[in-house]
């Protein structure tokens, strides 16, 4: 495993674990919300960090990622696991049927500067 996908592994499992305290807030007292929202809203969000878009969405609105800015990271849009994805991590057909949900990073109004 190289040093990128390893470094990439151990995020996906820090937002497992903030998942979980997210999916105990939105049982409690967050209902309507999904774990999205809750991680942007309740762990995110502060004073300088206020409003929260894609590299791309930043980009379209004529700002750009201050360099060394670290995203804020949340789940991406599910996605079906692939044929290859399927055979290579579980020949278990309940688990083949599981979708994948990738990472998503976002940036704060605080990481972005206006283009010239």
């Amino acid at each position: 495993m190289t040093e990128k996908q390893e470094i990439h592994r151990e995020k996906r499992k820090e937002l497992r674990e903030l998942s979980k305290i997210a999916k105990m807030r939105m049982n409690a007292d967050c209902e309507g919300m999904t774990v999205n929202e809750i991680l942007v809203n309740e762990f995110y969000t502060d004073k300088n960090n206020f409003e929260f878009k894609t590299l791309h969405d930043w980009s379209k609105e004529g700002f750009q990622v201050k360099k060394g800015s670290k995203a804020f990271i949340i789940w991406g849009k599910p996605k079906q696991k692939t044929k290859g994805e399927e055979h290579k991590q579980s020949k278990n057909q309940e688990e083949e049927e599981e979708e994948f949900y990738p990472l998503c990073y976002l940036f704060s109004n605080a990481q972005v500067l206006k283009r010239c």
